[in-house]
Formats: structure tokens, sequence, C-alpha cells
């Protein structure tokens, strides 16, 4: 039995109680250790010695240590406790790859030195979050070819090709669920002069965005989309190159892009888009070839009618990404009910007049937002 074991087990002496025990139970209260450990790391960033930390941990508490708020909203974009933005700052942990990755994007005024003192302090690692894409592997390839070779019919056959690859891409190119989103843009039907937009037909994403997008919206000139239609190669777009950037219409939760025209016997059917909520994902080359490859395979989905002359793309402005998917999600069933009620047709052939009268809407409400804005440059 241990002296302390002993000690507790002796039973209470009778008698007055000694006039000095007051003292000591003071004593031992002062000696209890704080309550809130935020407090204490807090205190303990303001006591380590410089020389004991990492270039990271030193410019991080240059940056937060007078900070509670910031410190505060860090911890909650990249769900952590504070506790573990503290330890960060005193050298006590070391964030796992994927936070030093996401750290940098929610401090973006300290990009350029935030990205200096991790490839001080974790030589190499950047450039290996930065190729953790892999390239496309041969199992899509056979997968597809298997319902091209098997599925007799048309419809069945666009829907499990689209949905293999579409599957497939989110798997690859988001491993780690970051946030990914992969959208088919389907050619509009023509108008007497050509085409004047496209249309969102097929989304699949990871959060924040949703699995699957109700309310398409119509992808014109002044869209990524449009502008690699309009000019048949590759564009990508990334706010880290805000000051050079394409002016296109950029969506929700987008912090890179890329699209790449889905083409057929040098016709074009579409354009497919893979936006990201990481920037810089493009600046991968891994990752650009794997759109270009998605890309041709998703061009086997479609009927070869699918598929329209470069010549006959004539684009136009279309309204905010934003403002459409409230005004589609607001009146879109709506208008096809009543398109069906009023005209006597299935719910298949109102709903192609109802896209087609939005169009025409959209289009004159963008020819009019984009002149405006241009005048006002």
């Amino acid at each position: 039995m241990s002296p302390g074991e002993g000690s507790a087990k002796q039973p209470r002496r009778r008698g007055r109680p000694s006039k000095h025990m007051p003292a000591v139970q003071e004593l031992q209260e002062q000696k209890q250790p704080p309550q809130q450990s935020d407090l204490a790391d807090e205190q303990l960033t303001d006591t380590l010695e410089g020389e004991h930390l990492s270039p990271f941990n030193t410019f991080l508490r240059q940056i937060l240590r007078h900070d509670r708020a910031e410190i505060a909203r860090v911890a909650y974009e990249l769900d952590v406790s504070e506790n573990t933005i503290y330890r960060w700052m005193n050298g006590i942990s070391v964030p796992r790859p994927v936070y030093l990755r996401k750290i940098i994007e929610v401090l973006p005024q300290h990009r350029v030195n935030l990205t200096y003192v991790i490839n001080q302090t974790f030589p190499g690692l950047l450039d290996e979050l930065s190729t953790g894409v892999q390239e496309v592997q041969k199992d899509i390839y056979r997968r597809v070819i298997e319902l091209v070779a098997t599925t007799a019919e048309s419809e069945a056959r666009h829907w499990q090709i689209t949905q293999a690859i579409f599957d497939y891409a989110l798997l690859q190119l988001d491993a780690e669920r970051l946030g990914l989103a992969i959208t088919y843009a389907r050619l509009m039907p023509a108008h007497s002069d050509g085409i004047h937009s496209l249309c969102e037909a097929i989304m699949r994403g990871n959060y924040p965005w949703p699995f699957a997008l109700e309310n398409h919206a119509y992808l014109g000139s002044t869209t990524l989309a449009g502008t690699a239609a309009m000019l048949d190669r590759m564009q990508t777009w990334d706010n880290l190159e805000e000051s050079i950037r394409l002016q296109v219409e950029v969506d929700d939760f987008e912090r890179s892009a890329c699209a790449y025209p889905v083409t057929r016997g040098g016709q074009i059917g579409g354009v497919l888009i893979i936006s990201s909520t990481q920037p810089g994902f493009f600046s991968n080359a891994l990752a650009c070839e794997a759109v270009v490859e998605y890309a041709q395979l998703l061009a086997l989905a479609f009927p070869e009618d699918d598929f329209q002359p470069f010549s006959m793309l004539n684009l136009r402005p279309m309204p905010d990404l934003k403002w459409q998917r409230a005004e589609i999600g607001r009146s879109y069933v709506n208008r096809i009910i009543a398109c069906a009620r009023k005209l006597r047709i299935s719910r298949q052939e109102a709903e192609l007049r109802v896209r087609a009268d939005m169009e025409a809407e959209f289009e004159e409400l963008g020819r009019i937002d984009y002149a405006r804005r241009y005048s006002e440059e």
C-alpha cells in the first residue's frame, strides 16, 4: 500500500479541528489547475520561447495570437476546436496535411507567407498534395465499353454511362470529399440563326454542392462552358488569378473550374464542367487531363443527333446563374403544368416548350444586363 493510499483510509480524528486547516485547504485550492484548457493554451502561447517553434508555428502565432475572434473563425472554417489552433501555434501538435492546405484558403490574405513557412517546415508536402490526383484508370474505360456493347435501349445506355462516369470521376478527383461538382451542359435546340445557349442537363456533386441539381441554368457566352464551346478547347478558371481571369460567370462554392467540349466526329454535343472548392486545383496537369478523358468517354453516352457543327454556335449572354436558379425553382414546374393543361399535351412536350420560352426570356434579360454592365465600364 502506498503512503498516499494509506493516508486516505485513516479514520477521522476526534476533537477540535486544527486552527491551521483552513490555510492548508486554501493552499491546496490555489494549486488546482485551471479549468479552461483554451485559456491555458493561450497563456502557453505567450510563454513558450520562440526558438522552440517552427517557422509555421511562429508565423501562426504572429498573425493569430492577439485575435480570439479570428482564432474562432479559423477553427470554425477548418472544423476543428479552438484548442487545436492553439496547439498548432504552440508547436504541441502538427496539423494533418489536409489542414495545411485548407488553412491557406481560410487565410487568403496570408497565402504567400503561409505557403513559404509551410514549405520551410514541411518540405515538399504542398507539392505532394497538389499532385494528389491520379491518372484515370482503365477500369472506367472497360465499364463504359461494356455498357456501349451490352445496353440495347438508347435512354438506358445514356443514363448508365453518364452515371458510371460521374460516380467514378467524383471518387477519383475528390477522394477526400473537399468539394467537387461535375456538370454536363447540352446544346439547346437551334434557332434560325444558330444555337443561343447550353443548358445544364446532368450534375453530381460532393458537399457543399448538392448531390444532384434540379434547377438547370442556361449557360451562355459569358460562362466558362460557353467560352470552351465557342473556342473548341479547354478553358480553366482559378480565383488565384483574379487579376487576369476570364470575365466569366462564377457559380456558388466555385474556386476553380475546368470546362471541355464533348465532341464526336468533329461536332459538339455539349460541355463537361468540373468545379472545385479548392483554388489551384486545375494547375495540376493530371486534373486537366482527367477532364479531357471524361469528356471523351461521355461522348459515347449520347445519340448521333445530339451533336451539331461548331458553326451552329451563336451563344448569347445569359443572366446571373444564382438569379436563374432562383427563378427556375420558383416558376418552372408550375409553368409546365399550366402549359400541359392549356395545350392538352404531354408533360415532356410541355417541358420542351417551357424550356424554349424561358431561354428566350432569359436571353433578353441577359442582353439588357450585358449592355448595362459594359456601358458602365
